[in-house]
């Protein structure tokens, strides 16, 4: 019966401390009061377009006799329009898959055939698509516009399993999506402090964001936007270099400790 009361406390230790690790590692968890499944609805959420974006648009119709004027490529060649104010190109046209790269100058524009400057900066990639049909329409009946933008790039470092810069193929992309391109985080990862570093209008924001919590859907950092930097910081048992010595220290040690004092009790019995 002795025995038993000694080792009752050296199983609840161990219950609480396998808990304690849960916590740390298990994301999105629910809050207290979660007693159902809930769903809330997904953000309406587009990036808006900004200077030195590059754009890949292309343009098609029935007329294209009437459409060959919008376009720089002619029998294969590659032409471009430069426009240079203050030192710095307002457009870029290179050929990429067919199709022509505007890059948006320091005003917000690009150089387009025939319509000159379109400022573009500020709309999202649907509504500039929208503004450029509109435009066309004057000089082309059913003309169709596409537009993806070609640098959508997020940089993530530190405790990740591939650390570098990712292009994404969409412009809806969500913080849980880099890091998987990243492979997810190491064990010395900490989970509830991921900075993400954003430049929106020539200001540089800071965002701490808890992968443990569900909270991080309702954060304006969980939709990424272009060149985001995601930092993931080391947690206190990344001192120890390799994922086995981590997983020790963080699990086993504590563990033979309580065993060893478990023992010594027993012994001075």
């Amino acid at each position: 019966m002795t025995k038993l009361l000694f080792l009752l406390p050296l199983f609840l230790l161990l219950s609480l401390s396998s808990c304690h690790l849960r916590e740390k590692m298990v994301y999105l968890q629910p809050s207290l009061n979660d007693t159902i499944i809930k769903t809330s609805p997904v953000m309406n959420y587009a990036p808006l377009l900004r200077t030195d974006d590059l754009l890949q648009i292309q343009i098609g119709g029935q007329d294209q006799e009437a459409l060959a004027a919008f376009q720089f490529l002619s029998n294969g060649a590659l032409q471009s329009g430069v426009n240079n104010s203050g030192g710095q190109a307002s457009v870029l046209a290179a050929q990429y898959s067919g199709a022509v790269i505007f890059l948006i100058d320091p005003n917000g524009n690009i150089n387009f055939p025939v319509l000159g400057f379109v400022k573009v900066a500020g709309l999202t990639r649907l509504d500039a698509t929208l503004k450029l049909q509109s435009l066309l329409e004057e000089y082309v009946a059913g003309a169709v516009v596409n537009i993806q933008v070609k640098n959508f790039k997020v940089t993530v470092l530190g405790q990740v399993a591939r650390p570098g810069t990712y292009t994404m193929s969409s412009d809806r992309v969500t913080i849980l999506e880099a890091l998987g391109m990243a492979g997810d985080l190491q064990l010395s990862g900490m989970r509830n402090n991921i900075l993400l570093v954003r430049e929106l209008d020539g200001k540089r924001q800071e965002f701490r964001l808890d992968l443990t919590s569900k909270d991080i859907f309702t954060s304006e950092a969980y939709y990424l936007r272009q060149n985001d930097v995601i930092y993931v910081e080391p947690n206190k048992g990344a001192r120890f270099q390799g994922q086995n010595i981590q997983v020790f220290t963080q699990v086993v040690t504590p563990v033979l400790s309580i065993l060893l004092s478990v023992y010594t009790l027993f012994a001075i019995n």
